[in-house]
């Protein structure tokens, strides 16, 4: 059984960290993470980092690239030598996902590198991971156990492609660039916090994080 829990990197900021998990948004609207007004060699703006699992180094930083899906910037997590049970997070800001979709570039590399959503504590989340062979798993966590829901296979033909997942209740989809990998369940479909993930050695690299929730549905008043 992995035990997961949250591992801050100071003190300074573990109270607004765990605070923050329970964040809920003013109001359900597209959020898109470009990054490129973020300064460079800086941890990126409006993201809370955490580390899940394993104690282990984590360091989010904005670099540039030759070439990202959304130019100059892309945002790393730069530390190689984590351990494989490690999982570093960082969680978008004042935001909380439960139905719609999420989407990031990932760009190829050496690590496992995906999204994270659904994040109602540091025991219960859903976990989209990819590795540098192109095989993608879904996970749920839950109490701190982790049970797979999917897998497929992504062939990466150029440097950065795009990975997504919409959720509807129970039902997951997960597509690589645009096109349907495979269907899933989501054994407790609750709403969460959600962000960008990698676990195990190797660098990471995301540019163009959306979030866009489903509409809620109207209330219905009775009428008299």
């Amino acid at each position: 059984m992995t035990v997961i829990r949250i591992r801050p990197r100071s003190a300074a900021w573990t109270v607004p960290a765990l605070l923050l998990l329970c964040a809920e948004p003013a109001r359900a609207e597209k959020i898109r993470n470009h990054f490129d007004t973020d300064s460079v060699m800086r941890a990126p703006g409006f993201f809370d980092p955490v580390v899940l699992g394993a104690p282990g180094p984590a360091r989010w930083l904005i670099l540039t690239d030759l070439n990202p899906p959304s130019a100059p910037n892309r945002l790393v997590q730069v530390e190689r030598a984590r351990p494989p049970d490690s999982i570093a997070v960082v969680l978008r800001r004042n935001t909380s996902f439960r139905d719609g979709s999420v989407s990031t570039f990932i760009r190829a590399g050496s690590g496992r590198e995906g999204m994270i959503l659904r994040m109602r504590d540091e025991k219960r989340f859903l976990i989209l991971l990819v590795d540098a062979s192109g095989d993608v798993a879904l996970s749920a966590y839950g109490d701190g156990k982790s049970r797979e829901l999917g897998r497929g296979h992504a062939a990466f033909a150029r440097p950065w492609e795009k990975f997504s997942v919409t959720a509807s209740g129970p039902e997951l989809s997960v597509f690589f660039n645009d096109e349907k990998l495979f269907d899933a369940r989501d054994p407790e479909p609750a709403s969460g916090r959600t962000g960008l993930a990698t676990t195990g050695p190797g660098e990471a690299s995301f540019d163009e994080f959306v979030i866009d929730p489903a509409e809620a549905a109207p209330q219905l008043t009775a009428q008299p």
